[in-house]
């Protein structure tokens, strides 16, 4: 699904991060953890195609990005759907139409089978009766989950999650998690996740990851680490 060969990433001069190798197979769900500032956010971006690394080669559906032309990019990420930690919906649409633009735009399906799509999706949601409300009349929470909607509305084959349950209560914070768990267990997607919550990270992957110093290292399974008892965990991840 998704193979990272000796990326690097520099910005104004200064290295974020070198030498990442990472692999992701088919429904599998991979966490990628580590202090406020390492890159993290820029490693997913990079993973989905969406800036490219300084250095090394990257791999999505089996096809390297950098020999890819622009409409093959285009329909690869047809494959992929993008949960933006801010949640960056469109503040000018409601929550219809936010859920609506990757079917509109991307997969341009009638108007009768979008509707179909949105309605089933409101439901998984939880949000029946939000449809017509606007950006602004939502909760952080309801944000999270039509950001989530939005990126899985068409059925992605491969899903990036940028710090789903970032800012949120608790117990809306394991609402967002049951929900992800519930979508994938239907979708079969795999799942690339960023996050620092330790309940989140149990409940939905396999394997974690940590970007820490401008490395990333694998440091094994989510069900065999006790992240509890981790040394230096606050100091490392910035909790």
């Amino acid at each position: 699904m998704l193979k990272l060969q000796s990326v690097s990433l520099e910005l104004a001069g200064r290295k974020i991060f070198s030498g990442v190798n990472f692999i992701v197979q088919e429904q599998e769900a991979v966490a990628i953890i580590g202090p406020s500032g390492a890159g993290k956010t820029l490693l997913l971006k990079i993973c989905a195609g969406l800036i490219p690394p300084t250095q090394g080669k990257v791999w999505l559906f089996a096809r390297e990005l950098s020999k890819a032309s622009f409409w093959e990019k285009q329909e690869l990420r047809k494959k992929i759907g993008f949960s933006f930690q801010e949640s960056a919906l469109f503040d000018f649409l409601n929550v219809n139409d936010n859920l609506a633009f990757p079917l509109q735009a991307g997969l341009r399906l009638k108007k009768e089978k979008i509707k179909t799509a949105i309605n089933f999706l409101l439901k998984e949601l939880g949000l029946e009766d939000a449809g017509e409300k606007m950006t602004v009349e939502l909760s952080g929470g309801m944000k999270k989950r039509v950001s989530l909607g939005r990126a899985i509305i068409h059925k992605p084959s491969l899903l990036f999650c940028d710090d789903p349950t970032a800012g949120l209560d608790p117990i809306t914070s394991a609402a967002i998690s049951e929900l992800i768990f519930k979508l994938r267990e239907e979708l079969k997607f795999s799942l690339v996740l960023v996050s620092n919550q330790l309940s989140v990270i149990g409940k939905l992957v396999n394997r974690v990851y940590l970007l820490y110093r401008g490395r990333l290292k694998e440091i094994g399974s989510a069900r065999e680490l006790d992240f509890q008892a981790t040394e230096h965990w606050s100091e490392i991840v910035g909790v």
